[in-house]
């Protein structure tokens, strides 16, 4: 789906459709909004932070899976980290995500010849070695957190 079709259907398919979804969206009218969805309409366009809006409000993540597979890309839920723990475990945890997303990227052009080099064999081994060291501090971080338990 096109991300012109996955902004109207969000609308279409919103439960009371542009009637209900335009005023949480502060749009003025339903018919203002109907506007700016439809795919066939030169004058009037949804803004970046009305369709995050939206997708905000209905849940409905089409514009994003739509957006993504454009540019090939993929978006994943990010986890749920409790208030309490510390920051460094969070940003440990998503520099891991980062950082295996290097894997991906040096894998796929390391696979585009069909073949291996030594050079490409390099580049994979340090981000990998990074990777460990990040692992390595995350398991150092979440065993500095562990409460003693109490006698």
């Amino acid at each position: 789906m096109n991300i012109l079709d996955a902004v109207y259907n969000t609308v279409r398919d919103f439960p009371g459709g542009a009637n209900a979804l335009a005023p949480r969206m502060g749009i003025k009218s339903p018919a203002v909004l109907n506007s700016k969805v439809n795919p066939n309409t030169d004058t009037h366009h949804i803004t970046l932070a009305e369709t995050s809006k939206m997708i905000a409000i209905t849940n409905d993540y089409r514009v994003l899976h739509s957006l993504n597979a454009e540019h090939g890309k993929v978006a994943i839920d990010l986890p749920k980290i409790p208030e309490f723990q510390d920051t460094a475990l969070t940003e440990l945890v998503l520099s891991m995500g980062i950082g295996s997303g290097d894997v991906t990227s040096i894998f796929k052009e390391m696979m585009t010849d069909g073949r291996i080099t030594e050079n490409e064999a390099k580049d994979m081994s340090e981000v990998i070695h990074g990777l460990h060291m990040i692992l390595a501090e995350l398991d150092a971080q979440v065993h500095a957190c562990v409460q003693i338990e109490k006698a």
